[in-house]
């Protein structure tokens, strides 16, 4: 009777569990087959629960002319996640004991000028290096970054004094990998990562003879130009062979949890580390989100470890959405309540705003009128991303109009956002736009930590008079800062 009543429980137990699992994955494909039609996914989801696919879909097609399907095996440019794939490699073989963190890059005989004394490849790892952004207009090869290092007089800034997101970080780790194992990049992706995790269909770099690797597209349909093979090395997977990856990296089967930890260690809070973002309590590891983009394919992986849930996007039609959906899934799968993403205003509005910021901002408030249940205006991230853009294009001037009208469209949500952009741009040692950031901040949002953080741009700028003018105004504030007491202390030693 015992064992009857243990049976019958553990049948109903399976059942509930089962039928959870079914309304779980009704709900996701009613919430990606709206966003298809939304014209915001265009891809291909997968979602592991417990190491079992409980979800899996291909929304869509594979080019812009929209006649043939995706499938399972289709591939992609996962842009910015394809660079795990080397820091990894630098963690392995730092476990092997043939190099270690803080070695310089003189070490490795890459031929670089004096400054590769300093460097180190943490510094690398975390995109403190002080090297500058690769010239894309004048690069063509790997030939040509590599000169162009070879001839680069000086850096930046000193080595782990700021963060830059430069892509020759991930170029050198590239070059330091073969020096160490006396293997072209790729050949160390293919026998040293692809084989023992049995990863077979992938592919490396843009093959656009390969039927399975698809073209991206924009919201017009229009398939982006071929891309110039300019920098090589970048992992183009299927689905589950990213699937694969994730797995061996977060069981540990790749390299320890003490070098998982440590790729995800970063700058500051608003850098990037190698692995993108991990969050941590108690020294375990809660949570891992990268995000990577290449002109319109976007990517993404969404991994709750307390949950152990894994949600994987790919898309070939890039939206800036695929945050948000794999957050609707994730609150799918806990029973939480989501909402489903509306269409970006940002990229409907940007070319406009690139060629004249008032036409731009014309456009955005005509659809605010005339579209306002079809696009978000409710995230501030829309408008922050467009200053953050015309930043990035040296249209100071017109970021700032963008960040004026998020403060009037966005009061509430603004005074967070201009002190997020503004650390963030001050951390990429762009001092003259994170002042007039925090110039706005102080105008709109006076407080003692927008006049902090003002004073520390200023002093960044060694405009030491400015900065201690806002130091104290930070103090009439809030007579306990202690930061503002110790810069002031520091500034009359100068």
């Amino acid at each position: 009777m015992m064992r009857r009543l243990i049976l019958i429980s553990f049948l109903s137990l399976f059942t509930l569990q089962l039928n959870a699992q079914n309304e779980h994955q009704i709900q996701i494909n009613s919430l990606l087959d709206i966003c298809h039609k939304r014209d915001i996914f265009n891809g291909n989801a997968l979602v592991i629960k417990k190491d079992k696919i409980i979800y899996r879909a291909e929304k869509g097609f594979v080019d812009g002319n929209k006649t043939k399907l995706l499938t399972k095996n289709s591939l992609f440019d996962i842009g910015s996640i394809s660079k795990e794939f080397n820091a990894v490699g630098i963690m392995m073989l730092k476990e092997k004991g043939l190099l270690q963190l803080g070695d310089k890059l003189s070490k490795f005989g890459l031929d670089l000028p004096e400054w590769s004394n300093k460097i180190t490849i943490k510094n690398l790892l975390q995109y403190t290096s002080g090297l500058p952004s690769i010239d894309w207009k004048n690069t063509h090869s790997d030939s040509d970054i590599y000169n162009s290092l070879k001839n680069l007089k000086a850096l930046e800034f000193e080595p782990g004094t700021a963060y830059s997101y430069s892509n020759n970080n991930i170029f050198l780790q590239r070059r330091i990998i073969e020096k160490v194992t006396g293997k072209t990049f790729n050949q160390f992706l293919e026998q040293d990562i692809f084989k023992p995790l049995k990863i077979k269909n992938s592919i490396i770099d843009h093959q656009y003879n390969n039927p399975l690797f698809v073209r991206a597209f924009n919201s017009n349909g229009v398939n982006d130009e071929k891309m110039e093979l300019k920098m090589s090395g970048s992992v183009c997977p299927t689905i589950d062979d990213l699937a694969t990856w994730v797995h061996h990296l977060l069981s540990n089967q790749l390299i320890s949890k003490e070098s998982l930890h440590t790729l995800f260690e970063s700058f500051s809070k608003q850098s990037q580390s190698a692995l993108g973002e991990g969050k941590f309590t108690d020294n375990e590891l809660n949570s891992y989100i990268h995000h990577g983009s290449s002109l319109n394919y976007e990517s993404i992986v969404f991994s709750d470890l307390k949950e152990q849930t894994t949600i994987i996007l790919m898309t070939n039609n890039k939206s800036l959405k695929i945050y948000e959906i794999a957050e609707a899934i994730s609150q799918i799968t806990k029973n939480e309540t989501y909402t489903i993403p509306q269409k970006s205003v940002y990229l409907t509005i940007r070319e406009k705003a690139y060629k004249n910021v008032d036409d731009g901002i014309a456009y955005y408030k005509k659809l605010k009128q005339s579209d306002f249940d079809t696009y978000n205006f409710s995230n501030q991230w829309e408008l922050a991303r467009l200053s953050y853009k015309l930043f990035e294009k040296n249209k100071n001037i017109q970021a700032i109009k963008i960040l004026k009208l998020l403060v009037s469209e966005l009061p509430n949500k603004s005074e967070e956002t201009l002190e997020y952009l503004g650390a963030r741009i001050l951390s990429e040692n762009q001092i003259y736009k994170s002042i007039s950031v925090y110039q706005l901040l102080t105008e709109k949002f006076p407080s003692e930590k927008s006049y902090n953080g003002l004073g520390e741009a200023y002093y960044n700028n060694k405009q030491y008079d400015l900065a201690m003018e806002n130091y104290k105004k930070s103090l009439e504030l809030n007579p306990e800062n202690e930061n503002s007491k110790a810069m002031i202390e520091k500034i009359k030693t100068k």
